[in-house]
């Protein structure tokens, strides 16, 4: 029926180092669960999740990137047409927020007039257990220089997983 389609696309690649959780936090916000054994997405992974937004029909085309090196090239040509993009870091790895700069510049080159930009540092529920490495001062700081909205979130609790994405889809309209 035509009530089941959407009003508004929009497509929105995750980036960011391999190992962050992006794949997790599509598999959290597409099913609302987590899967502890995901394998490294090579090339690309892509999901298509559809929710209501202000009272319209929207579909986000999730595109989940390899965070290796060597698929770096191909990551960039994803970021043309891309309604938003998620830069991600790992809050316990001060490694991959180190590298969110790249990333930036990579984002920066390819994306397009009116594409707006997340940051998202990912493992909360880790701060726990382990040491976190990346202030949220950090990160907001970060945010705010790249002109990014900022979140921290947890793929593995599903803490400040529906937020962003809304407010993404908020943005974009």
């Amino acid at each position: 029926p035509a009530s089941c389609s959407p009003d508004r696309i929009f497509k929105v690649v995750f980036v960011g180092n391999s190992g962050v959780g992006k794949s997790s936090f599509i598999h959290r916000f597409c099913y609302n669960r987590f899967l502890a054994e995901l394998n490294a997405t090579i090339g690309i992974d892509y999901q298509v999740k559809s929710l209501m937004v202000d009272n319209t029909q929207v579909a986000l085309q999730l595109w989940d990137t390899a965070g290796q090196e060597r698929f770096r090239s191909i990551t960039k040509q994803y970021f043309q047409k891309a309604d938003g993009i998620l830069v991600m870091y790992d809050v316990t790895a001060e490694c991959s927020f180190t590298a969110v700069r790249n990333w930036m510049s990579s984002v920066q080159e390819g994306i397009e007039d009116g594409a707006v930009v997340f940051l998202l540092g990912n493992k909360m529920d880790a701060v726990q257990r382990e040491i976190r490495n990346v202030p949220k001062a950090e990160g907001e700081r970060l945010a705010k220089e790249y002109k990014a909205v900022f979140y921290e979130c947890s793929a593995l609790t599903g803490y400040n997983i529906v937020e962003p994405m809304l407010h993404m889809a908020r943005s974009v309209n």
